[in-house]
């Protein structure tokens, strides 16, 4: 038998597992083991020459591993993190593609013998509270970030009387700082399923390996979904009555829906047909939750029995609630909170900031403390991501606009991530006072609801800025205070002004303070840059970070603006008009993407990688933060471009492709970043045809097209002195790539007027395309549904002309094939992106067209050899409104996430030499 050298992982496996291997591989063929540990998961590829068969070579691992001793290794030395799966992988030498795959979990070592246990066996440990199990499960889908779990239990010392006495606590130990979304979401909603008895809450802290304090901290709160719906409940939340009693009489397959008006229950069943549950057992049963929740408000209640075919009423009843007798029972929450209660008033801010209620079901929600103080009250929100301050705001102003009575004069709102110790934002909120009055007695007052609320912006920056202003001028032995005069004032309470001093001003002076004014503009861009890196979050909000604290050492973003510390290509310089030897192809944007991808390769050679695709690619795909994050995954620096063309369908990438850009400058790696609209050969293809039909496309089918060849680097011209000037200046500065960020932070920071509740203005919108010189198109707009509704119509599904006659088979589907081949020819890889879409652009029927492109494209996928990114299909993207320009492309910051996340998968075929 032939083996490679060992240059490849084989020494650090086992020799037991090495063997097993050994023996299922045909005697003399050629066998390579290569083994990488990712998280708890080791992954194993077997390369031979001769094609193996899983059901060779598992069964005698799976053997092998029942005669292995307790606990099981499998790598010498034992790795520290526990391995809790082992994945192996057929491939054939030199082949990019494995044969086969097969997946081994691995029971933990107290169990008696190793096998393939089901997940839902896992799921089973986990529930009953065992830390090994808990990883186990929660390990599962972390395995390729390079994520392992790690699960401990700490008993708290004084719990409350109705709380659970222990604490979970999950360390994620990874050899990066992985993205914070990405983790953290999948992993809160998987821990949240088990529905974990005897914990009070979680805590998750990622952990990189060696570093000595953690990355950064998460609260979970583990309260199990049918606590919160009880608990809302009580609260006569209607959504949260009709949720909890469906889900008692799901066995007899009855839909409950209700609906409250004043004090009043609305009920409805909807019976299966032939269900053999009647009327007496539906009220016992909904008659016995109600009487146990007492619902507060609530004082009488209709049910009416319905057929769930037809709709026809079968039956009715009516009886009283608890809410009637009871007196503790009879005022409403809106009442109770107009007395200053604060407990109803946490559960209407709960209700108001969290709309839906399975999200917060799954993930736990928006957690709301209060602390009154005298007549000002604080509000301390927050959740998984910090919640957007915008967002937050509106709603709480619009709750306390209903209040017919204003318990408070002052509202303190701060927003955090769980498990912080301080806020990521503020927000002062003043309320007009009204006079007390019974609840049962309600005045029109004399002013307004909408002036009812005024927001005061936020003192403490202008105040910073005015003493560290006061300090710099002092210093400068140039200005000096004097106080009672009128002129430069920095304090409101103190007022002082600065002249010139008297003393001369010489030539040597004047160079002196140039010099040292170089020196401190370089100090004032540092300190600036390393301020906005750690102190900024989106729409000019301020960060409170501790330094000390390891929950807020290196701050996760909130949920509008992650990663704005690292650079996107919306700063740098736009790019500039070119002119080419091409004619036109009657599209100054194909033109322009032409001729500056000319010059691209003209300057610094043909690009590694190529982003294609039509606007979705243009805006949904930033170069410059996938060259970043690759380099982070430790890749060499790879040269992007982004040749995203509006409109532009399969026909036009294979005109591009194959037509006009020659084959020796093709990259070695493609990304097409689009969807199933560029796809569809039913609708009628405008881009194309107005294409053909041009000067460009003509000379092309004479033969007449120049050819696409380097060109002599040609003198600097002003602007290109000046360009030049400004990226070595971009390079230099720390500053100068995220001065829009400054310059939102500071306009916020001093305005002088309240911003009160002015509707949001709909930007204006410039028809020049304006990409950078990576060829991606910055958009900084964000997606707000209720705004962008009032401005623009909604387009369903039905009247959408991209989805029009939708097929996948015909003209497009022959120009991809076509393009496949012309790739396959010449070496260059392909990687399909399906870019993200929200939820307001997937309505049923795009879904159903989403779905069957789905589906063809994997297994398009798997024939043809080339790889298939689905961000479409999941969750996590379709309500990240922040990260969306309009309901299906993405803006700058949702462009850069796509990249970091795209960087994240491994598996891709990225360039290793530029």
């Amino acid at each position: 038998m032939t083996t490679a050298p060992p240059t490849d992982l084989r020494s650090h496996l086992a020799p037991w597992l090495r063997d097993a291997i050994r023996q299922a591989v045909p005697l003399g063929a050629y066998l390579r083991l290569q083994v990488r540990l990712r998280g708890n998961t080791l992954h194993l590829l077997c390369e031979t020459t001769c094609p193996t068969e899983e059901e060779d070579i598992t069964p005698e691992i799976l053997r092998a591993l029942q005669r292995q001793p307790k606990p099981i290794v499998l790598l010498q030395p034992p790795p520290s993190p526990e391995i809790y799966r082992l994945v192996v992988y057929g491939r054939l030498r030199q082949a990019k593609k494995s044969l086969w795959l097969s997946l081994i979990e691995l029971e933990t070592p107290q169990k008696q013998k190793a096998v393939i246990p089901s997940a839902q066996h896992f799921k089973k440990q986990a529930r009953s509270g065992s830390p090994t199990a808990i990883a186990q499960y929660l390990s599962q889908n972390l395995g390729i970030l390079g994520v392992s779990m790690r699960v401990e239990t700490q008993t708290l010392s004084n719990p409350e009387a109705h709380q659970a006495k222990r604490r979970l606590w999950i360390t994620c130990e990874c050899d990066y700082s992985p993205d914070y979304s990405l983790l953290t979401e999948p992993l809160v909603q998987r821990l949240r399923e088990l529905q974990i008895k005897g914990f009070r809450d979680g805590a998750i802290r990622c952990q990189i390996r060696g570093e000595a304090q953690p990355e950064w901290l998460l609260w979970v709160d583990l309260t199990p979904p049918e606590v919160m719906l009880r608990q809302w409940a009580r609260w006569g939340d209607a959504e949260a009555i009709a949720t909890l009693l469906t889900q008692t009489l799901k066995a007899q397959g009855c839909v409950i829906q209700a609906a409250t008006t004043d004090y009043r229950l609305a009920l409805t069943c909807a019976i299966p047909p032939h269900s053999t549950i009647g009327q007496a057992q539906i009220l016992a049963v909904i008659e016995n939750i109600l009487a146990g929740l007492a619902p507060q408000g609530l004082h009488q209640v209709s049910l009416q029995g319905r057929a769930k075919t037809s709709q026809a009423v079968l039956w009715e009843t009516t009886w009283p609630l608890p809410g009637a007798t009871r007196s503790g029972r009879q005022a409403t929450p809106v009442q109770l909170a107009q007395q200053g209660n604060l407990v109803a008033l946490k559960f209407l801010l709960q209700r108001c900031l969290n709309p839906q209620l399975q999200e917060r079901l799954a993930t736990g929600g928006v957690h709301i403390t209060l602390r009154r103080r005298e007549a000002t009250l604080y509000v301390m929100v927050e959740a998984i991501a910090c919640p957007p301050q915008g967002e937050t705001i509106k709603a709480i102003s619009a709750l306390f606009r209903t209040l017919e009575t204003q318990p408070f004069t002052c509202l303190n709102i701060y927003g955090r991530r769980s498990g912080q110790s301080q806020a990521l934002w503020q927000q002062v909120l003043k309320l007009a006072p009204t006079p007390s009055a019974p609840a049962d007695v309600s005045e029109p007052s004399s002013q307004p609801l909408a002036a009812a609320v005024a927001v005061e912006p936020p003192l403490h920056f202008r105040e910073n800025i005015a003493q560290i202003t006061c300090d710099l001028l002092k210093a400068t032995k140039i200005w000096c205070p004097m106080p009672d005069r009128h002129g430069l004032v920095l304090h409101r309470d103190a007022p002082r002004s600065y002249h010139l001093s008297s003393r001369p001003q010489r030539r040597k002076l004047a160079c002196l303070w140039g010099l040292l004014g170089v020196l401190m503009v370089g100090q004032l861009d540092w300190l600036a840059g390393r301020w906005l890196q750690g102190n900024i979050l989106n729409q000019g909000t301020m960060i409170a970070v501790s330094q000390d604290d390891p929950s807020t050492r290196s701050e996760v973003l909130n949920a509008q603006l992650p990663h704005p510390d690292q650079r996107t290509t919306a700063s740098q310089a736009i790019a500039l008009s070119e002119t080419t030897a091409y004619p036109s192809f009657d599209n100054d944007l194909i033109d322009d993407k032409l001729a500056l991808y000319q010059k691209r390769v003209a300057t610094n050679g043909v690009p590694d990688i190529l982003i294609i695709g039509s606007s979705r690619a243009l805006r949904g795909l930033d170069p410059f933060v996938l060259h970043t994050a690759l380099q982070e995954q430790g890749y060499p620096p790879l040269d992007i471009f982004n040749f995203g063309v509006n409109g532009a369908t399969v026909q036009v990438f294979d005109f591009l492709l194959r037509q006009v850009i020659p084959p020796e400058q093709l990259p070695k790696l493609i990304i097409l970043a689009d969807g199933a609209r560029a796809f569809n050969s039913g609708r009628q293809d405008l881009t194309y045809d107005l294409l053909t039909a041009s000067p460009g496309f003509q000379a092309l089918q004479r033969g007449d097209l120049p050819q696409f060849t380097h060109r002599s680097k040609q003198r600097l011209n002003p602007a290109d002195l000046n360009q030049a000037a400004a990226q070595w200046f971009g390079d230099v500065s720390q500053v100068y790539n995220q001065r829009a960020l400054l310059k939102d932070y500071v306009l916020s920071g001093i305005a002088l007027s309240p911003t009160g509740d002015r509707p949001p203005e709909a930007s204006p919108i410039s028809t020049q395309i304006n990409f950078n010189l990576d060829g991606f198109l910055p958009l900084d707009r964000r997606f707000d549904p209720e705004s962008y509704y009032q401005n623009h119509g909604r387009v369903t599904g039905d009247y959408d002309g991209d989805y029009a006659a939708f097929s996948l088979n015909g003209s497009q589907q022959e120009a991809f094939l076509t393009l496949l081949a012309h790739l396959k020819v010449h070496h260059v890889d392909l990687v399909f992106l399906n870019q993200p879409l929200s939820d307001h652009y997937l309505d049923p029927v795009r879904q159903r067209y989403e779905k069957q492109f789905r589906v063809y494209f994997r297994q398009l996928a798997a024939q043809q050899n080339f790889n298939f990114v689905d961000f479409v299909h999941q969750p996590s993207w379709r309500r990240r409104y922040d990260f969306f320009s309009d309901p299906s492309h993405l803006n700058q910051f949702g462009a850069a996430q796509v990249a970091r996340e795209l960087a994240a998968i491994t598996e891709l075929p990225w360039p290793q030499n530029p």
